[in-house]
């Protein structure tokens, strides 16, 4: 008999993607969010695949799916499942890390230069009729190149240092923070200049972050740390939206301080119509960039990220030990029907 897969992402990503089936795999397709419909779809299955975003796999879900060996996270997040809770059940949680460094650097260099140069704004002017107006607006106001930039990465993994190679590349001067320092040799290669958090906030003309989603990092970018970003600054986040508090962002754009904001992720997704980053005076609005979570979501980055979780359920199935896993938990669980 083969092993059951069960997948929380829908076929479509899979076919889009252009990512097969392995033939030794039977593959089904659930769009649960409930816990109690996660519970039901699992029965039988031995390998959950779940989105990187939703649903929350909780305790109470972990503690009954017997017969799943291994959780599958689709993406580099996997803050969705309670890694602690799937630990103590033994089951291993992998995540598909590295197939999307490029993809979300490269949006993040293009919400960077979109804020800089107004794009937003001027493209919205000049379909209404205002060309001149805008024009003669954008060249009196100063816009900025990335090469004036000293850009400041809060988290500096993969994807922090990818986005530090190419600032670096188009001539910005880059510090980074992060709770682990790597290697004095990487920070020579990078030309990069650690900095504590609230130095680093002060400092830098641009704040990106690109950390994980942890207790730690929720709510990281608050009232306090707003104010201390410079004056005239930008914030981009790319990571989770969680790690921005929504509500202080949305005073700091009211205000006079921040120059703008671009996020990626907001929480919870899709946001309410009451959520504060919807309801900004026109103003502020002006000073936002929204994007639906699409910053790691190309083609390409979908085929490399399926491509790699699909392969490492199958070998886990084949009887080798699961890669990349996230809780500790080395080997896949016996099948437990």
């Amino acid at each position: 008999m083969k092993p059951k897969v069960l997948s929380i992402l829908p076929r479509e990503r899979f076919e889009n993607a252009e990512v097969s089936f392995p033939a030794e795999l039977e593959f089904s397709f659930k769009h649960v969010t409930a816990e109690s419909d996660i519970i039901e779809a699992c029965r039988g299955i031995d390998f959950l695949f779940v989105p990187a975003a939703f649903p929350p796999i909780t305790a109470a879900v972990l503690d009954n799916i017997p017969s799943i060996r291994m959780i599958q996270s689709a993406g580099t997040g996997y803050d969705k499942v309670d890694t602690a809770s799937a630990a103590r059940c033994n089951i291993p949680v992998a995540n598909s890390p590295g197939a999307n460094i490029t993809t979300v650097a490269e949006f993040t260099i293009a919400m960077m230069i979109t804020l800089q140069r107004r794009m937003a704004i001027a493209d919205r002017e000049i379909k209404a009729g205002n060309y001149s107006p805008i024009r003669e607006k954008l060249f009196t106001g100063g816009l900025k190149e990335i090469s004036d930039l000293h850009l400041g990465l809060v988290g500096f993994g993969a994807i922090g240092r990818k986005v530090a190679q190419v600032a670096g590349f188009l001539g910005a001067r880059v510090s980074y923070f992060d709770v682990i320092r790597p290697d004095p040799a990487i920070e020579e290669q990078l030309q990069v200049i650690y900095k504590e958090f609230d130095d680093l906030l002060r400092t830098s003309d641009a704040v990106s972050i690109h950390t994980p989603l942890t207790k730690q990092t929720y709510h990281l970018i608050g009232r306090k740390e707003l104010r201390l970003m410079a004056p005239g600054s930008i914030l981009i986040n790319t990571a989770r939206g969680e790690i921005v508090a929504p509500d202080a962002l949305a005073e700091a754009l009211e205000g006079q301080h921040l120059m703008g904001a671009a996020i990626d992720t907001l929480y919870p997704e899709p946001p309410p119509p009451d959520h504060p980053l919807l309801n900004l005076s026109k103003a502020a609005r002006d000073k936002l960039l929204i994007s639906p979570h699409i910053a790691g979501t190309t083609k390409s980055a979908f085929q490399r990220m399926l491509s790699q979780a699909v392969s490492n359920i199958a070998a886990v199935a084949d009887g080798h030990p699961p890669k990349y896993v996230v809780n500790g938990v080395v080997a896949a669980r016996k099948h437990n029907p």
